[in-house]
């Protein structure tokens, strides 16, 4: 995999702080899905480090299930940085740099759209997304994107109930 370019220019403070958030995001995550495994998170606005977008989306928390062993393994190996332990050289290593863009594509599959440090270059989003389920009697949809780039959803379901819907990917330009 290639470095991520965008990310390499932020600096090493500000990948400091994107570890930050994506730390803690990463255990909230985790204990929601844990505490209601098939409730919704409402839309929760991002803190200063993150450019776009300006609101994580509404998350169905069953979109975890799929990712929840990387989401854990990405987090721990961030977790020295995080809690301040290691410090983020400046320019930061490209080997920590591919683990924090590795985390940010787990994000960026769970939430269906794209996440962008404050200061990173505009990047064309390129999100995918799976679910899979027995029965859907409401709606479900692997991927919701808005922005340009390139959007790909898999959605797998035994049986859709009257007035239910499953879709791949659902944009909302």
């Amino acid at each position: 995999m290639p470095e991520p370019l965008t990310l390499a220019a932020l600096g090493g403070a500000a990948i400091a702080e994107g570890i930050k958030f994506l730390y803690a995001q990463a255990g909230e995550l985790l204990r929601r899905r844990r505490e209601h495994a098939d409730g919704e998170a409402e839309e929760t606005a991002t803190p200063a480090v993150i450019s776009e977008p300006e609101l994580l989306p509404r998350l169905d928390l069953t979109r975890i299930e799929g990712l929840e062993d990387e989401l854990r393994l990405l987090r721990s190996d961030l977790h020295e940085y995080a809690t301040g332990v290691d410090i983020v050289t400046d320019p930061p290593d490209s080997a920590l740099i591919q683990r924090v863009d590795a985390l940010r594509q787990v994000f960026e599959c769970i939430y269906g759209t794209r996440l962008m440090f404050a200061g990173e270059a505009r990047r064309a989003a390129d999100v995918s997304g799976a679910m899979t389920a027995q029965d859907v009697a409401g709606y479900v949809a692997a991927v919701r994107a808005s922005g340009s780039g390139t959007f790909r959803g898999v959605t797998k379901v035994g049986r859709v109930e009257k007035g239910g819907e499953a879709v791949g990917v659902e944009y909302q330009g």
